[in-house]
């Protein structure tokens, strides 16, 4: 059920955005604001209140993190229940889903079994038989230098030169860009900015340290110079998040040109970078933007994607001299990485075992994409031979919404460009369809054979 709220933010001090929450809070506690009633769209909103778009995004998605609102992929902003299960908020918020219900699930971005169980086991034979007392205790200041060291030789392959002092540990790629969050930070609003369209890990990051985020305009060379420089002047934000080598969901890559361009804008108003490269798996011809803006870019990373998902070894490169500061952050929030763990990925990489599966999983994806291209080239795609997903802009006749029913009708499960998109923010016509590397061949094709079939075969009616 909708309604037609259209509040009077002339009751309420402060700023707009804040007048909106006010009023948003006091009309649920008055009975005004049933729950389960959907609140109007943003637009609709702003134009009857006569304000901005971004100014009712804003007070959305503040009641959003307090837990008054529910945002729902595709239908829209609710007044959260209060006899709600409190669990729920979090169920529907994780980032890895497994609900797939008998379903070829190709939204996650999985990693095939390729043997890196029998690396695993080596690895865990080789520390048996070499137990270290310090696993006993905390760990200490530069007992985690052995595998910074080894961290910088795994970034030889991305062309970047790094110092073991500039780096710092971290559970994973996602965990090294909250680190970076953290350290970076500061006041009692910090604001973010990123791309339109996002991982929502970023999104759950922002949300854990109560930052804003607005969104830069982004095209197929990257982010928009003029646009970025364009928020930054309107909204301080003090850090640029985002992916230069491969942009999720989309699959882009950043052009040097445009690299230079932003580490310009960069330069010229004091932002810092965080350049999230969790699928940067494979060799690039460009410079990676460390390279080019080392004295303001945080470089995340980790071996999830190239090696295993379940190491939960990841590690932020910073500028010079700031790596000492991240350690801190770390050390702040659980005293710093597990020994056995900093222990195991460390002999993967000093044996050469990672490299070797880094390879081997780009080659299958290669195979996994090939096999896409051949069923659905025709299409409006794009991909890259290495990255586990492919982008779809779907044809005239189709809405993601109804594409993603239809698809799950046939046994399969993609994610729309809606899950991707801020609060408020646009969604293109689109979905992104993972490799399915966690599937047999057969299932795969199986599951794109089904997409083929829809695509041709739209509704007759365009969903409005």
């Amino acid at each position: 059920m909708g309604t037609k709220w259209s509040p009077d933010l002339s009751e309420f001090d402060g700023p707009k955005y804040m007048a909106l929450l006010h009023a948003l809070r006091a009309d649920i506690t008055a009975g005004k604001l049933a729950s389960g009633v959907r609140l109007p769209p943003v637009r609709e909103l702003a134009w009857s209140l006569q304000i901005t778009p971004g100014t009712v995004a804003r007070a959305y998605r503040k009641a959003t993190d307090e837990g008054i609102l529910e945002a729902v992929v595709g239908r829209g902003t609710f007044v959260k229940g209060a006899d709600t299960d409190p669990g729920s908020q979090v169920v529907a918020s994780l980032l890895l889903r497994d609900d797939n219900n008998g379903n070829i699930d190709l939204r996650g971005s999985k990693n095939p079994q390729l043997g890196q169980d029998h690396d695993i086991q080596r690895a865990f034979a080789h520390l048996a038989k070499s137990p270290n007392p310090a696993y006993v205790l905390h760990p200490k200041v530069d007992s985690d230098l052995v595998a910074r060291r080894a961290a910088c030789d795994w970034l030889g392959y991305t062309g970047i030169e790094a110092a073991p002092e500039d780096i710092a540990l971290a559970y994973g790629a996602q965990n090294a860009v909250l680190l970076a969050l953290q350290t970076l930070l500061h006041g009692v609003s910090p604001t973010i900015a990123t791309d339109e369209l996002v991982f929502p890990g970023m999104r759950h990051a922002a949300r854990l340290l109560r930052a804003d985020i607005v969104s830069v305009e982004r095209d197929q060379d990257g982010i928009i110079p003029e646009n970025l420089e364009k928020i930054c002047r309107r909204h301080a934000p003090q850090v640029l998040l985002t992916s230069f080598n491969v942009h999720n969901p989309t699959t882009g890559t950043t052009t040097l040109e445009r690299r230079l361009q932003i580490a310009l804008v960069a330069e010229k108003l004091d932002l810092k970078i965080i350049d999230d490269d969790a699928y940067g798996t494979f060799e690039s011809n460009l410079p990676q933007m460390h390279q080019i803006a080392r004295n303001r870019v945080w470089h995340a990373t980790s071996l999830s994607k190239s090696f295993a998902s379940g190491i939960r070894f990841g590690f932020l490169l910073t500028p010079p001299g700031q790596g000492c500061a991240a350690r801190a952050t770390l050390q702040s929030s659980c005293y710093g990485m597990s020994s056995p763990l900093i222990d195991l990925a460390t002999f993967v990489i000093k044996d050469g075992s990672a490299e070797k599966m880094r390879h081997r999983i780009n080659g299958f994806n290669r195979k996994r994409v090939q096999i896409a291209l051949n069923t659905l080239g025709r299409w409006n795609l794009r991909w890259r031979y290495e990255v586990p997903f492919l982008w779809l802009q779907l044809p005239t006749g189709w809405r993601s919404s109804s594409f993603l029913r239809a698809c799950e009708q046939q046994g399969v499960l993609l994610r729309a460009a809606d899950e991707f998109a801020l609060v408020g923010g646009k969604a293109p016509n689109a979905v992104r369809i993972a490799i399915g590397a966690d599937i047999p061949q057969e299932a795969y094709e199986s599951a794109l054979h089904k997409i083929g079939v829809l695509l041709e075969n739209p509704p007759v009616s365009m969903e409005i």
